[in-house]
């Protein structure tokens, strides 16, 4: 089939239908490998279809010629981009150099970003779009081999900050808040005057945002949304914040009603955008970004932008290197135990009969001084990782790889921490709460979370021999909850 194809091409038929065709099939990797080895390294012919009268034509051979990851075609590709005249056929020529080693000709290709620069400038909207296209491919070639140095943080105090949380909980992270002045969110709190040293220590927060504050353009157009971040004087912010004032590496982020596809469109072209207004000093990049620019749908018309950086270090979580797929969020934990917080003890002897990775013991000792902890699960893997994740904390939590209705133990406990498995039942329930009861002390607090919130309170309720403190819901569409409960005295 290929063969055919290219043999048909040859012969000067139908030319453009026929490299279309070409290009789809050697998309698989089989039928590629099947064309290289035809070739046999003479790519000459393909060559000669990069001076074709035809734009087309041009532009889809030079797509095939980069899809054969040879570096011998890189001169004819880079001769064939600087004679190029189409606008829209330039793009495929950088698009081709990519998949190949093109080091040699970085320094062409940066006095090219320069002059493309210029043409930007004053480029009609009709060539615009195929100007920004190409500017977009050749400032992601270029980082590739030439990234700027990354930037070190150095910010202490900031006019505004938006902390997200659980929404249901937010009074909990705004109560831990002592510096600067609070007012709730939807999602989360704002702080004006905010201590940034402070708020590291807040674990109960999910992320941490930069308003950025200017005026809002009221169109919902990839063009607003880059004024709108342009009028914000992000660079000064940025600036401001970091020690080194060189080049940011970014990416954004859209929350809005755009599908997939118009999606994927929009974040390009805003992208493209903020690089041609920054004069690349913010440089769009898909990985490796230092800042993530968050461009939020306004209901007002136009967007709401938002700055978060990766340049600020995040150590509260840090110890949480090994996971399951049923593990709790490390946040979740040290929000279930400010809920519990005022009936949890000092110097308490806990247990997790179901621990996974050891996050709720981990967050038990972070909140409150604990001694000893203990955690037991079915799952050997799960407690190995909880050891692992343990080893980086230093703290003294001792993990048994035993069944929990087995287990047994020389003392009681004050306390019972831990995330219920999401397939308890009625009948796991009755025989959990039986075997708890022969482990924990009278009056001994339990603190129970699970993503079936309602079965969870009920089956406590109907423990004659527990009182319930406290219920707090974390997310209701998800129906997860907290139960704090203390058992009987006598």
């Amino acid at each position: 089939m290929v063969k055919d194809i290219y043999e048909s091409i040859c012969r000067g038929e139908d030319v453009r239908a026929n490299l279309i065709c070409l290009k789809q099939l050697i998309a698989d990797k089989k039928e590629k490998s099947a064309f290289a080895y035809m070739l046999a390294g003479d790519f000459r012919k393909l060559a000669a279809l990069l001076k074709d009268k035809d734009a087309k034509i041009r532009k889809n051979a030079a797509l095939i010629l980069g899809e054969l990851e040879s570096e011998d075609v890189l001169p004819w590709l880079y001769e064939a981009y600087e004679k190029e005249k189409q606008l829209f056929v330039r793009e495929s020529y950088l698009k081709a150099m990519e998949k190949l080693n093109f080091s040699q000709m970085l320094p062409k290709l940066k006095k090219r970003q320069k002059t493309l620069q210029e043409e930007l400038l004053y480029a009609a909207d009709e060539g615009k779009k195929h100007l920004q296209k190409e500017a977009a491919v050749l400032s992601r070639m270029i980082l590739k081999y030439e990234k700027p140095k990354h930037h070190t943080f150095c910010g202490g105090k900031t006019e505004d900050v938006i902390l997200l949380c659980n929404r249901n909980n937010r009074q909990i992270t705004a109560r831990q808040i002592q510096t600067g002045e609070v007012s709730m969110l939807a999602g989360g709190v704002r702080i004006q005057g905010a201590d940034l040293q402070e708020i590291a220590k807040i674990r109960t927060w999910q992320e941490l945002l930069f308003p950025l504050h200017g005026k809002v353009e009221r169109e919902y157009t990839a063009e607003a949304a880059a004024q709108t971040v342009w009028n914000t004087e992000v660079m000064e912010l940025l600036q401001s914040l970091h020690e080194e004032k060189g080049a940011f590496l970014f990416r954004i982020e859209y929350k809005g009603s755009l599908d997939e596809r118009k999606k994927s469109e929009f974040v390009k072209k805003t992208a493209s955008l903020l690089e041609e207004k920054s004069e690349r000093m913010l440089i769009n990049s898909i990985s490796d970004y230092e800042i993530e620019i968050r461009i939020v749908e306004s209901k007002k018309g136009g967007y709401l932008p938002f700055l978060r950086l990766y340049t600020m270090e995040d150590e509260r979580f840090v110890y949480r290197k090994e996971s399951i797929a049923a593990s709790i969020a490390p946040v979740n934990a040290a929000l279930i135990m400010q809920i519990a917080g005022d009936h949890l003890k000092e110097n308490a002897q806990v247990l997790d009969p179901f621990c996974g990775v050891g996050t709720m013991l981990i967050e038990r000792k972070y909140f409150r001084s604990a001694d000893p902890l203990y955690g037991v699960d079915i799952y050997a893997e799960g407690i190995q990782k909880a050891r692992d994740n343990t080893a980086v904390t230093k703290m003294p939590i001792h993990y048994i790889a035993k069944d929990f209705f087995t287990f047994e133990h020389d003392y009681l406990f004050d306390e019972l921490i831990t995330d219920m498995p999401a397939s308890a039942d009625e009948a796991f329930y009755r025989t959990f709460f039986k075997k708890a009861e022969t482990l924990l002390k009278r009056g001994a607090v339990l603190v129970l979370y699970n993503r079936q919130g309602t079965l969870l309170e009920e089956m406590c309720r109907r423990q004659n021999n527990l009182t319930i403190l406290k219920t707090a819901v974390l997310n209701e569409r998800q129906n997860s909850k907290v139960v704090v409960a203390k058992l009987q005295e006598a």
